[in-house]
């Protein structure tokens, strides 16, 4: 009786198993306006290799390696700028209290900005005329003389806006970074790209002993790096409206194209 029983369990098992999961896709297609019979639905199980993944497994694939290295870049010039900018305040504007909290007043309509931009706009764009805005304001502050105009205000208020500018590409990041990675590796290339940024807030705290040697030189430091950022950002591609990675054969069909090759 147990040989027949699970003879018969062995026929029918497989197929209730399935029949569950193609019900529930067929009641939603039907609720979307797009009905589905269950017959019609054709399930698989993932391979092995397509569920697993980790931070090698990024390296590992040419596509999504240059992708991770151009955002661990813009972590580390986000993290460096915005960090070397909070704690030099005074070698580079000239004033300290004051500059500082206005500065931490502009953090949320910056970050409200960034939320209304990827929604609206996408997200490489907006990273990419944010970072060169910062680096323009950064090198608008080398041709302005100090101590000529009360409290180097028109110094300050380049900052600010190169301040509130970073602190709206860091926002984006997270989002752009995460659409970025397949699910396998998702939690791993973010994670890593965090701990890039903690890099390059770590180094920030050079900046103030550059400024003591010149104020310019972490202005040119700055403004260099976020021009580059937003540059190589043109070879990532623009995730909104676009289905999200699952595996790596998914970053694969996305082909990496130089701006000058069509």
């Amino acid at each position: 009786f147990s040989s027949g029983c699970q003879s018969l369990l062995g026929g029918w098992l497989p197929g209730i198993v399935w029949m569950k999961p193609k019900k529930i896709l067929s009641d939603a297609s039907k609720k979307n306006g797009k009905p589905v019979e269950p017959e019609q639905i054709v399930l698989s199980r993932p391979s092995a290799s397509a569920s697993k993944g980790g931070f090698l497994d990024i390296m590992r694939h040419p596509t999504l390696r240059i992708h991770v290295l151009i955002m661990y870049f813009n972590w580390f010039t986000t993290a460096f700028i915005m960090y070397g900018l909070a704690l030099s305040w005074q070698s580079l504007t000239g004033g300290l209290f004051l500059n500082f909290i206005i500065g931490t007043i502009l953090d949320f309509p910056a970050k409200t900005l960034a939320m209304f931009m990827v929604l609206k706009v996408g997200r490489k764009y907006p990273y990419m005329i944010g970072s060169t805005i910062t680096g323009v304001m950064f090198l608008l502050t080398l041709f302005i003389e100090r101590d000529v105009y009360p409290s180097n205000w028109p110094i300050v208020v380049l900052a600010l806006i190169g301040n509130f500018t970073t602190t709206m590409c860091f926002a984006i990041l997270y989002m752009y970074t995460g659409e970025l990675m397949p699910t396998t590796v998702r939690a791993a290339g973010v994670g890593s790209s965090s701990l890039v940024s903690k890099i390059g807030g770590t180094l920030s705290t050079t900046v103030a002993a550059l400024a003591d040697i010149h104020p310019a030189i972490p202005t040119v430091i700055f403004a260099a790096m976020a021009i580059t950022s937003g540059a190589v950002t043109f070879f990532v591609p623009e995730t909104m409206g676009r289905k999200m990675p699952e595996t790596f054969d998914d970053i694969e069909r996305v082909e990496f194209k130089a701006p000058w090759k069509k």
